[in-house]
């Protein structure tokens, strides 16, 4: 088979290249089916298998950002404008707003500047209208400067706050977590710990007269964080860390 070299490859247009790689299945495929037929269907299912755990530790990473926690260890993440970042752990999520800039300052003085970059563990990969433009070492960085619009930061504020609006638990009108009235119980009724949102005292008083919760939990008038009768889904449950936790400052 054709052998190509690093540098011709760096060079041709990534269709070309996957064309290649398409010719080197066949070729495997072709070889594999002469010597075993069933070889060829034991990969493929352990194709199909890697794909579905990794679709799986996908729903799993996503479902533990919903809640709150920290993909890699569990703990909680402190939540901003266009990052998620565990402090216990350090890891971190960026979403890139559309119009800002990646400046990356390297040791000697100078800057690259970028609509993205991608961060392997040797390089920074600088990202501009999908092409790689620039691979730097990351021995030569000083600091990553990350340039925002202010359009993006307004919109991306205004954004959050729509997904701030949350309903009543009690009578399922809007409401918002920052108004004087806006009320939080935090009750199990089953095994784990839940969150429920009230727009005014009256309905948090209904919703618990209508849904008492166990005698020996006693959730309505039991500190939290003195009672283990359920698993915690939530470390503080004082209303002003609440309002922390949802909202962006």
């Amino acid at each position: 088979m054709l052998k190509i070299t690093k540098k011709q490859r760096e060079r041709w247009p990534r269709e070309l290249i996957l064309s290649e790689k398409s010719e080197e299945l066949e070729e495997h495929l072709t070889l594999l089916n002469a010597e075993d037929r069933a070889a060829v269907e034991r990969v493929s299912r352990e194709v199909d298998s890697k794909i579905v755990e990794a679709a799986r530790e996908s729903v799993k990473e996503l479902k533990m950002l919903e809640e709150g926690r920290c993909p890699v260890c569990s703990q909680k993440t402190r939540r901003f404008l266009f990052s998620t970042i565990c402090e216990h752990c350090g890891w971190s999520g960026y979403s890139r707003p559309l119009h800002a800039k990646v400046v990356i300052h390297l040791r000697d003085g100078s800057a690259l500047i970028c609509e993205d970059v991608y961060h392997t563990p040797d390089e920074l990969m600088c990202v501009t209208q999908d092409v790689v433009r620039y691979r730097v070492p990351r021995n030569v960085v000083a600091y990553v400067e990350f340039d925002h619009a202010e359009e993006d930061i307004r919109q991306r504020r205004e954004q959050l706050a729509r997904e701030e609006q949350g309903q009543c638990s009690w009578c399922m009108k809007p409401v918002a977590r920052t108004n004087e009235e806006t009320r939080v119980t935090f009750a199990a009724f089953g095994i784990y710990q839940e969150r429920f949102l009230f727009c005014s005292i009256h309905c948090q008083t209904a919703f618990q007269k209508q849904y008492p919760t166990r005698i020996h939990r006693d959730c309505y008038h039991r500190d939290c964080s003195k009672c283990e009768e359920c698993q915690k889904r939530f470390d503080d449950t004082s209303y002003e860390t609440f309002l922390e936790e949802e909202f962006v400052h």
